[in-house]
């Protein structure tokens, strides 16, 4: 059993500390059959993930809806991953403590029946945000007042986040099923963070507040658990799943995470996915990643650009509206990012 004990990850001190994590160890699997030649990534069943995550509803933090997509990615995980664990906290909003889960998987080596000792981590986050505050969201331009105040928001017009971010969460759940049935050479982290996108990104001077919550919990607490080793490095997916979408590099990942960013833009090109990743482009996002970098886990963003700038018709229009459903989602754009990372589990060596 694995014990996590230690504060919430979180600077504000309206964070709490951690409930103690359950985890489920599943028995060692039988001789795996030999990893795919070609990465076979079935778009269409991790589409039918992306739906049973929306048929849930808004999951933010604190809600019904919230709680019972949690029991949903506990058991997918557990059909898959040898172990799985979980990180329990609670975020402080107004006069009620919000309950916050990240759901971990860990997948052992091909060969071997223990974790990695510098395995590969992927994430996304689980959660939605309660506010339509996006620059294309119909409040936004009635000049509805989004007003943050005492850790809880006024008024709440919660999105259902198809892209943002069930696309992200089903694409891993899918490279999950695949881990088990062709076990990479090498050994893999999957985290589901849970609070990323329920507060203010631009309180305390941008350094957000109520914002990125697992992702900052686990960049604080991962060395406590040995199962988690020490990653060699790590890929976030966030909106990776709308129609036509592309993903430019994004630059804090070029300049913290360059030789994974290079793996994944390779891959992508020897897929003949490079209209998908487009070298000659690019962009900055703040995002899950930043934490785990400073944690010293390189990591980098694949992310349909937001609707900012040179990006403001091309990027992900329904970012952050009610708009964000299922029909603007396509199961070939989870199909090419999870060939494209598929392929570079599988290339990686211990």
């Amino acid at each position: 059993m694995v014990a996590l004990s230690a504060v919430a990850c979180h600077s504000n001190p309206s964070a709490t500390a951690p409930v103690t994590p359950a985890v489920v160890v599943n028995p060692a699997p039988a001789k795996q059959p030999a990893p795919p030649t070609h990465y076979s990534f079935d778009g269409e069943e991790a589409f039918s993930c992306l739906k049973k995550q929306c048929d849930f509803g808004p999951r933010l933090i604190g809600t019904a809806q919230h709680e019972k997509c949690l029991a949903y990615l506990l058991a997918e995980m557990r059909k898959y991953a040898d172990v799985t664990l979980t990180q329990k906290f609670t975020y402080k909003a107004g006069s009620s403590r919000l309950p916050n889960t990240n759901v971990i998987g860990v997948f052992y080596p091909a060969g071997s029946n223990k974790p990695s000792t510098h395995p590969i981590l992927l994430l996304a986050h689980w959660d939605t945000r309660p506010i339509a505050d996006g620059p294309f969201s119909a409040e936004t331009k009635r000049g509805v007042a989004f007003r943050f105040s005492n850790g809880i928001w006024n008024p709440q017009t919660p999105i259902l986040g198809a892209d943002d971010a069930a696309s992200g969460v089903a694409v891993l759940i899918q490279l999950a099923k695949m881990f088990k049935e062709h076990k990479p050479p090498t050994g893999v982290v999957i985290l589901l963070d849970d609070g990323e996108d329920y507060g203010d990104f631009e309180a305390d001077g941008n350094q957000g507040d109520g914002v990125e919550l697992g992702a900052r919990y686990f960049a604080q607490h991962y060395k406590e658990t040995p199962e988690f080793g020490q990653p060699a490095f790590g890929i976030l997916l966030d909106m990776v799943g709308g129609k036509d979408a592309f993903f430019p590099r994004e630059l804090i990942s070029q300049e913290r995470a360059r030789v994974a960013n290079d793996k994944v833009f390779g891959a992508a090109a020897a897929l003949g996915y490079g209209d998908a990743f487009p070298t000659n482009k690019t962009q900055s996002v703040g995002d899950d990643h930043v934490s785990i970098n400073d944690a010293g886990i390189p990591t980098i963003d694949i992310i349909h650009p937001l609707p900012f700038g040179e990006y403001q018709q091309s990027g992900y229009v329904y970012w952050h509206t009610t708009q964000d459903t299922v029909d603007k989602c396509s199961a070939r754009s989870l199909k090419i990012v999870g060939e494209v990372v598929a392929s570079v589990v599988y290339s990686e060596t211990p």
